[in-house]
């Protein structure tokens, strides 16, 4: 068993030595073996968000009864990657309804399949959706909690947006199942 163990050893110095004094013949063959190889599976793991159509940017929005209580999805190209934001409200439990905006995480997005992420959210008073004039300041809010759980979204495309299944570990989630319609284009 020594033996083996020696034998091993002799053969790594050896093959480190030659790498180190022919890097040519030796190290770089082997680097741009593995560089391929990484390459081509970063290709399949990006290839579903390559899939996507122009047709998905814009604002989307799922309706509630109460109009201040609307969930709006804004999806958009920056720097040639497809980015989304979500404005959302927050049962708070008997103190109220409570509004957030975050930025998607995780974002995926196939020909039709939708699948995103909403890490933890800054919970305010009022929708973070506001619409100020170029000269006008916003006005400074105060957060009144913080919400920590994820909430995952998954679904599907639909003829005139999306279908979205929402999980929650303490069930934060607004609606299970809530519909997306497309009413803006960017």
């Amino acid at each position: 068993m020594k033996r083996i163990f020696k034998i091993i050893g002799i053969l790594l110095i050896v093959y480190f030595f030659l790498a180190y004094a022919f890097p040519k013949f030796i190290a770089i063959p082997f680097a741009a073996w593995n560089s391929q190889q990484v390459s081509k599976e970063i290709e399949e793991e990006h290839s579903e968000t390559q899939l996507v159509d122009n047709e998905i940017i814009g604002v989307y929005e799922y309706q509630t009864e109460n109009k201040e209580e609307n969930h709006s999805i804004f999806i958009d190209i920056v720097d040639n990657e497809l980015v989304g934001f979500y404005f959302g409200t927050e049962d708070g439990s008997g103190h109220g309804i409570f509004h957030y905006g975050n930025p998607l995480l995780n974002f995926k997005l196939t020909e039709n399949k939708i699948a995103f992420e909403i890490g933890q959210r800054e919970l305010f008073k009022t929708t973070r959706n506001k619409v100020y004039e170029a000269d006008e300041k916003p006005k400074k809010e105060i957060a009144v909690g913080i919400s920590k759980s994820v909430l995952k979204y998954s679904g599907k495309l639909t003829e005139f947006g999306f279908e979205l299944n929402c999980e929650s570990e303490f069930q934060d989630c607004w609606e299970n199942k809530m519909e997306f319609k497309k009413i803006y284009d960017l």
